[in-house]
């Protein structure tokens, strides 16, 4: 399990340079990045994992240190995978060497097979129905999906479960904080609340 000093080291890792709001940039602070990922732990260690819209990768490498056998982050910007390879170079020092790939492609396009799906995707505040594209995706390619979503999107989830067939269990809520980095922001931190499901598709 991921520990206080993980989230420190992490709290040192490179972030967006200039995020895009089309993309929803918005890292996941170190803080909710190790409960998701301590949640997720028995669905992590020893599987194959994917993380879908991998930003900066702080949920690849976290996968990665708590045992994943191979991890692979997907993102269609290429310049925030560069930061992610830094970032993963960053703590190869404190970690040793850790199975992580970082792929760029456009998760609707990808064809992929995985055990887990981590994820932190865009809530579809700037591109309505992008949630759901991640969400169809990760189900295709895998058995569990650990997702954050916006707070009690359960009507939103019901909805998808009824079409592509899969069951949810809302594991909590938390608060998501985003320090001003948009130029349309004009607060230097947002709290919003938000959820954490996870997703199991039937064999």
């Amino acid at each position: 399990m991921l520990k206080k000093q993980d989230e420190i080291i992490f709290q040192g890792l490179a972030t967006f340079q200039y995020p895009k709001p089309h993309l929803e940039q918005y890292p996941t602070p170190p803080d909710l990045a190790v409960k998701f990922l301590n949640l997720a732990y028995e669905d992590i260690k020893d599987k194959v994992v994917f993380d879908l819209g991998c930003g900066t990768g702080i949920l690849s490498i976290g996968s990665a240190i708590l045992g994943a056998r191979m991890v692979v982050g997907v993102d269609i910007d290429i310049l925030a995978l560069k930061v992610a390879k830094k970032n993963l170079e960053a703590v190869r020092g404190i970690y040793g060497e850790l199975k992580v790939y970082f792929v760029n492609a456009d998760i609707r396009e990808l064809k992929f097979r995985a055990d887990t799906v981590v994820m932190n995707p865009p809530f579809g505040m700037q591109r309505k129905g992008a949630d759901r594209d991640f969400i169809v995706k990760a189900i295709e390619g895998s058995k569990v999906v650990w997702t954050l979503l916006g707070v009690d999107s359960d009507p939103f989830l019901e909805r998808l479960s009824k079409i592509y067939g899969f069951k949810f269990e809302k594991m909590g809520n938390f608060i998501l904080s985003i320090k001003r980095s948009m130029k349309f922001h004009k607060r230097e931190i947002y709290r919003t609340r938000v959820s954490i499901y996870r997703l199991t598709i039937p064999t």
